[in-house]
């Protein structure tokens, strides 16, 4: 079917949009509909299942659609230049809904490594809540390959926001030799366990731990929370002690059969010039963290033995932080030897995306990855149960940072409870999962499905590909990638609240085949196409 404009009236190929799946045991709330599991039942994602030059569309939509997976037969011809649609009318504004989309794996851009959540002691508590096997549940739904398929986890170096109370490794002021660090009860009930279990499903995730402070007792405001810095300076007591600490960490962690892959040198460390920060925090600028790692952590790294191959990210901050945070540190050839990739935080996504561009362009050597994005933090309603504005934010945040060369994405904790926590400072946040432990049940939010659209079909190694629309349109928001095994994905998010598209998607490289693309309003569909 070829492009018509309407001044008055739009014009629209009518389909049929797909509804809930048989497994998903709806319930509808005020925002929208979630999918309730328990220990009997919950929802599971189709399987690709596609012999070679096969595809299929996965949809998921604010009408109800879960990961509805229809086959798409590739044509020689683009079907939407035939006259085999049918229309119905809307008044409304000029528009165009029958899009060409074509994708060319001959251009290729940054490495997918893939996606991840966190290991918060919130995410623990409420893991334990509930039955063992639902706990089971959530964690296989997540990790392994037939669920999410995540492959990272982000672990908090001792306590955070997203902890019931204020905590350390050691409170013990002045033992400069970490003699009495040790870890918590939280390490051992709600942290170590489900990384055990995520490990069940998935033997390659990677784990990368992030502190949020150091103990009070080293820091120039005697208190682990609230905004403060390390004490002394590069090379002094103070800074080799809390190196120590860290390195400790990742022993205890490797007794209990945990390795990482990574770390962050400080969560949001901007935050912790903040007075009015009242979580637990630290400051480090740019040139106080380029030394810090310089001076004391990357040489000290490189001598322990459970942490010498651990990587260092830098920042751990919003992109507005970027490109001089990155230009600051890397400038220094020592410090960036120490380091392999750049930290990033969702929370200032609509600003330019000029600040990742140039990061990229300045420092190629050095990955941009997602450390940490969330919905609701702001918010009267903490958690929106059915929120599909929520799950549409993710799908614009995850595509605006692989677009403009972000490597990965995290989620901020793998699931709450209905008020959003357990925070013992009320930062409550909405998440993917919200647990029920009384009724021994837990929804899945629109979110959780966002993340699947495209942590389930993207393969760790993927690379982003070049991809166009033969028009500029504001609804459509798309990317494109190529598996390691020949296999394409495509992405993409119809924002319009009221008209459907039918996107025509051709690979540059096999013009030959055409697959259309049947999207309803408010929609996220994936085309995967098998090799």
């Amino acid at each position: 079917m070829a492009t018509r404009l309407f001044l008055v009236v739009l014009a629209v190929c009518a389909f049929s949009l797909p509804t809930f799946g048989s497994d998903c045991t709806e319930k509808k709330f005020k925002s929208g509909t979630v999918c309730v599991c328990d220990v009997t039942k919950c929802d599971e994602i189709p399987n690709i299942d596609l012999t070679s030059g096969q595809a299929a569309t996965f949809t998921t939509a604010n009408s109800g659609a879960r990961l509805h997976r229809d086959i798409v037969y590739a044509t020689d011809s683009d079907p939407s230049r035939s006259n085999s649609c049918d229309y119905y009318f809307i008044i409304i504004f000029a528009t165009v809904t029958c899009l060409h989309l074509t994708i060319d794996t001959s251009k290729t851009y940054q490495t997918i490594q893939g996606f991840g959540s966190t290991f918060s002691d919130a995410s623990g508590a409420n893991l334990r809540s509930l039955p063992d096997k639902l706990a089971d549940t959530v964690i296989r739904q997540y990790f392994s390959e037939s669920g999410l398929n995540l492959q990272f986890g982000r672990v908090p170096i001792a306590s955070n926001d997203f902890s019931s109370r204020v905590y350390t490794y050691n409170d013990v002021a002045d033992d400069y030799s970490m003699t009495h660090f040790s870890l918590q009860r939280e390490d051992y009930q709600w942290k170590i366990p489900y990384m055990q279990m995520a490990q069940k499903y998935n033997h390659n995730l990677k784990f990368f731990g992030v502190p949020w402070s150091a103990p009070g007792w080293l820091k120039t405001t005697n208190s682990t929370s609230g905004y403060g810095s390390l004490l002394g300076s590069s090379q002094g007591t103070y800074h080799k002690a809390y190196v120590t600490y860290l390195l400790k960490f990742f022993d205890e962690y490797q007794k209990n059969g945990i390795d990482f892959w990574a770390m962050s040198t400080q969560n949001e460390p901007t935050s912790g010039g903040d007075k009015k920060t009242k979580a637990q925090s630290m400051l480090f600028t740019a040139e106080t963290q380029r030394d810090f790692i310089k001076l004391d952590l990357g040489p000290a790294l490189r001598t322990s033995s459970a942490a010498k191959a651990v990587k260092v990210l830098i920042m751990d901050d919003n992109r507005g932080n970027l490109p001089k945070w990155a230009d600051t540190v890397l400038k220094d050839t020592e410090t960036a030897s120490y380091v392999a990739g750049i930290g990033l935080h969702s929370y200032q996504d609509s600003e330019s995306d000029k600040h990742l561009q140039q990061t990229h362009d300045n420092h190629p050597k050095y990955f941009i990855f997602g450390t940490e994005a969330s919905e609701g933090y702001k918010s009267k309603d903490s958690v929106d149960y059915g929120s599909w504005d929520r799950a549409e934010d993710y799908v614009e945040d995850i595509l605006d940072d692989l677009n403009n060369w972000v490597a990965g994405w995290t989620e901020r904790n793998l699931i709450l409870d209905a008020q959003g926590g357990p925070s013992w400072v009320s930062d409550f946040a909405d998440a993917p999962i919200i647990a029920f432990p009384a009724l021994a049940q837990f929804y899945k939010q629109p979110m959780f499905y966002a993340i699947a659209h495209f942590s389930h079909f993207i393969k760790p190694g993927a690379v982003r590909i070049d991809h166009s629309l033969n028009v500029p349109n504001l609804d459509i928001q798309k990317s494109a990638f190529l598996n390691p095994d020949g296999s394409k994905v495509v992405v993409i998010l119809n924002k319009n609240v009221l008209a459907p598209y039918s996107v025509s998607v051709k690979d540059s490289q096999r013009s030959s085949d055409h697959y259309q693309v049947h999207m309803g309003p408010r929609s996220i569909v994936t085309l995967y196409i098998q090799n």
